[in-house]
């Protein structure tokens, strides 16, 4: 609140001044609520959904998977090697047509 003091007396200053002063104190004293609010000590809280919980474990688990299955290139490093590995060639023929289904 502006108060423009050229030209007032003293007691309109001075009443101007209770006035303003009257004011601020009912908004002290619960007058205005809205500006009263108090900030709260509890902290913030985040909930976390369940479908996200599951893809959090998701990824935590593909995180520790490594990515190359280690005894099954060392099995079939040593199938090839030896010639015991053998090619099944309908097997392959239908995952190139389940690609291709895919795309």
């Amino acid at each position: 609140m502006i108060n423009d003091l050229t030209g007032l007396s003293s007691s309109q200053t001075a009443s101007s001044r209770a006035r303003t002063s009257e004011q601020g104190n009912a908004t002290k004293s619960g007058g205005d609520t809205s500006a009263q609010q108090s900030p709260s000590n509890k902290g913030d809280t985040v909930n976390i959904s369940n479908a996200a919980q599951i893809l959090q474990n998701a990824d935590k688990l593909l995180a520790e998977t490594p990515d190359v299955d280690s005894a099954r290139v060392e099995r079939l490093k040593q199938e090839i090697e030896s010639g015991s590995y053998q090619v099944n060639a309908e097997r392959v023929a239908e995952k190139m047509l389940n690609f291709d289904n895919l795309l």
